[in-house]
């Protein structure tokens, strides 16, 4: 069921305010000056009679929505208490926010699947289908179902985030671990392999990539693969007996699908 939020962002309530003060004051004055020096509203005015006055209180978001840059900070911070592992007060920011957009959902489903309400995580996910991060909801559903044990339409959801952002590694090594779940080693290693290309540093591909090679019998490719991107074969040997059964957080690449490191959480991927 998609969210029915309006799109129009109510005013903050009167006790966000404070929060988001002296960070707004910082931003307001760092933004008077250039690398050569001040510049003055004057000569903004020249460029464009509307720019002095658009340019320091307009935020874009990931969609081309464009909003209060007080907004934008406000989201940033956000964000930051979800990278803080404070799920909690990021989900009751957003709820006295009441953004109404994109950004603002897929923090939502972030937030609530860290605290385990998967069932309004959905919600937060589904909302993002209709707009430019659909393949983050879908990425989300299919990390919720497979923390539920729903492995088949995980993979599905996987698929489709897959097909609507082929270039996101942290989607691409997500499929391919569950493609590795489901027993199809090789199409897992390509998967894999595409992610690696895609990101070069993301160590959880490399790692889930030699694992894959591995199970699939091409022990000799794994020995390689291992030594080529630097994967400790210990590591891949606990991976390979142990069944990861956790979708990571989203934050960084390499910390993408499960914990077993650790095969979440960009994401945002």
């Amino acid at each position: 069921m998609r969210m029915t939020k309006t799109l129009n962002k109510r005013s903050p309530s009167p006790k966000m305010r404070p929060l988001w003060l002296v960070t707004g004051v910082v931003l307001m004055t760092g933004c008077s000056s250039t690398p050569d020096g001040p510049t003055s509203m004057a000569a903004l005015g020249a460029l464009s009679p509307d720019i002095s006055r658009a340019a320091p209180e307009q935020s874009v978001g990931p969609c081309g929505r464009r909003y209060d840059a007080e907004i934008g900070v406000e989201l940033s911070l956000i964000q930051r208490m979800l990278d803080d592992d404070k799920p909690r007060s990021a989900a009751a920011h957003l709820e006295a926010g009441d953004y109404g957009l994109p950004l603002a959902w897929r923090l939502e489903g972030e937030a609530l699947r860290a605290v385990g309400d998967t069932v309004a995580s959905d919600r937060a996910y589904e909302a993002l289908l209709g707009t430019c991060l659909a393949a983050d909801g879908y990425r989300g559903m299919a990390r919720n179902a497979f923390s539920e044990g729903r492995r088949e339409q995980a993979l599905a959801l996987m698929r489709e985030a897959r097909q609507t952002r082929p270039i996101d590694p942290r989607i691409r090594n997500d499929l391919g671990y569950l493609l590795m779940l489901a027993g199809d080693n090789r199409a897992a290693a390509e998967e894999f392999r595409t992610a690696l290309e895609l990101d070069p540093g993301h160590e959880q591909a490399a790692a889930n990539l030699v694992l894959a090679l591995s199970r699939s019998g091409q022990r000799q490719r794994a020995a390689d693969a291992a030594r080529h991107f630097g994967v400790d074969a210990r590591l891949v040997g606990v991976r390979d007996s142990a069944s990861a059964t956790v979708l990571s957080a989203s934050a960084p690449a390499s910390q993408s699908l499960p914990r077993a490191r650790a095969p979440s959480g960009s994401e945002e991927s």
